[in-house]
């Protein structure tokens, strides 16, 4: 199973943005737990996240886009971004392996709260990439596919 490799706009390795719940259980088994939400508010608004506690990743899939993988989220070092690992590299470190890739104009964010009171998130909308801080520290990093207008997702091949 290769799974490694950070695709940014296309996935995980073989995992890719697109592929049905079945496609992707075909290749990691069944999650551990799964998550649903809705906003009553809104028609096709649910989605369904997949927790895998052992490979410390998390997929989402949205009803309006069919039920497809969406979001892919990694927390551990084996993952890696052009050939890097970044989890665990303190935010300083993540910064320079990021402007050395290219992925266009970035924001950070303060996201800190009660229960995590050192959090920021680093966001590349071009890419349609995040990096999460916890005190200081890269803990995960979360992706998805990239966009041809605001609403048409381009799925990779």
């Amino acid at each position: 199973m290769d799974i490694q490799d950070i695709k940014i706009g296309e996935g995980l390795g073989e995992l890719k943005f697109g592929m049905t719940r079945e496609q992707v259980t075909a290749i990691l088994g069944q999650p551990d737990d799964v998550d649903q939400y809705s906003d009553p508010d809104l028609e096709d608004d649910s989605s369904e996240s997949w927790h895998y506690d052992e490979l410390e990743i998390s997929l989402s899939y949205d009803e309006d886009a069919e039920w497809k993988l969406v979001t892919i989220a990694v927390s551990a070092p084996k993952y890696k971004l052009n050939g890097k690992e970044l989890i665990g590299l303190e935010g300083d470190d993540v910064m320079k392996v990021l402007e050395s890739l290219n992925l266009g104009p970035h924001e950070i964010e303060d996201w800190s709260s009660e229960e995590v009171p050192d959090q920021k998130l680093i966001s590349f909308v071009d890419a349609q990439i995040n990096f999460w801080l916890v005190d200081g520290e890269l803990s995960d990093i979360q992706w998805g596919p990239l966009f041809i207008d605001e609403e048409t997702i381009k799925w990779p091949n």
